[in-house]
């Protein structure tokens, strides 16, 4: 999300570039549904620095790699609440979708999303493609909804969300981006997207506890011993050579 005029100004999203950015910003080209290719982009640090440069605030990513975007390596299931919800409502959904998963074999890790809800996100080891991991996450969502009513639904209308939890599954499918760890929020107070663990979910105050001016706690955060177990799975079957769209 740019905002070159600063977050009280227009902001807009890009997913696309014909070379304003410059080299430091990369390209893959993917394939869109009429059949034409689009150059999407694509990031390292000095690629990084370049977008916030060019009035860059949030960072958005697939949950794929260049070396293979048809297969997704995350699953993200957006904690959205209704209005009026506090948010002991999205740690008690949160705690409850970290169970669901673990119970399939899943392991997950929260992240606090500097807006209103929690990401609970599950590494996958990129095998299968988007319509499986769509399907997937969408059942799974409709079947929490189900078995719990009162405290969630998978309703698109925002009418039919009053009083609970939406559990955005859309995040899953191709094309679809979800908010990338630590990025900073266009929004007051400029919150920052954090992870935690889970024994500090039980603790937390709510999804915007973490702020751009403290840079160096979240960088320390970054390379504790606590939160390293939270990007391992995703080091540890690949190079450090791999990027996210």
């Amino acid at each position: 999300m740019r905002c070159p005029q600063g977050r009280a100004r227009k902001c807009f999203f890009q997913k696309h570039d014909a070379g304003s950015f410059g080299d430091a910003v990369r390209h893959v080209g993917i394939q869109e549904k009429d059949g034409h290719e689009e150059p999407y982009l694509y990031i390292d640090t000095a690629g990084l620095m370049t977008c916030v440069q060019m009035g860059t605030i949030e960072f958005h990513g697939w949950g794929a790699r260049i070396e293979d975007v048809e297969k997704a390596d995350r699953l993200v299931f957006d904690l959205d609440p209704d209005v009026g919800l506090d948010f002991e409502n999205v740690r008690t959904a949160a705690f409850h979708f970290r169970d669901i998963l673990r119970s399939i074999g899943l392991e997950t890790f929260p992240m606090l999303t500097g807006g209103k809800g929690v990401h609970v996100i599950a590494p996958l080891t990129p095998r299968a493609e988007w319509p499986e991991v769509k399907d997937f996450a969408h059942r799974l969502a409709l079947a929490v909804a189900q078995s719990d009513p009162e405290n969630f639904t998978a309703a698109l209308p925002k009418v039919q969300r009053k009083g609970r939890i939406f559990v955005d599954y859309l995040r899953n499918q191709r094309g679809a981006t979800a908010l990338m760890p630590y990025a900073v929020r266009a929004r007051e107070g400029a919150p920052v997207a954090a992870p935690i663990i889970w024994k500090e979910m039980e603790t937390i105050d709510k999804p915007s506890h973490f702020c751009i001016r403290e840079a160096g706690e979240l960088l320390r955060r970054a390379g504790s011993k606590a939160l390293s177990n939270w990007v391992a799975p995703i080091r540890n079957s690949r190079t450090c050579e791999d990027r996210h769209l």
